[in-house]
C-alpha cells in the first residue's frame, strides 16, 4: 500500500523535489489508465516518466522475473 503525498498535494511541487516512491507509484497509477487521461493528465505522466529517466530508472527491490526474491518464513 502507497503511503504518501497524494496528485494533489504534489501539483504544486517541482517533479525534482518527489521521492522515487512518489514518482514510482503515480507512475504506475497513471500508465494503467493512460488510455482515460486528458492531454494534461498525459502530460503530466510523460514528465513524470522523463523524471525517472533523469534519475537512471527507478531502483529494484527484490526480485524480478529473471532473479527471484527469495522469502523466508519463520
Amino acid at each position: 500500500m502507497y503511503v504518501g503525498r497524494t496528485l494533489e498535494q504534489l501539483k504544486d511541487v517541482p517533479l525534482t523535489d518527489w521521492t522515487v516512491e512518489e514518482l514510482a507509484y503515480h507512475f504506475d497509477t497513471m500508465n494503467l489508465f493512460e488510455e482515460y487521461l486528458n492531454d494534461n493528465g498525459t502530460t503530466v505522466l510523460q514528465m513524470v516518466e522523463s523524471e525517472i529517466d533523469q534519475r537512471g530508472g527507478l531502483p529494484h527491490y527484490g526480485g524480478d522475473y529473471e532473479h527471484p526474491a527469495t522469502v523466508t518464513y519463520e
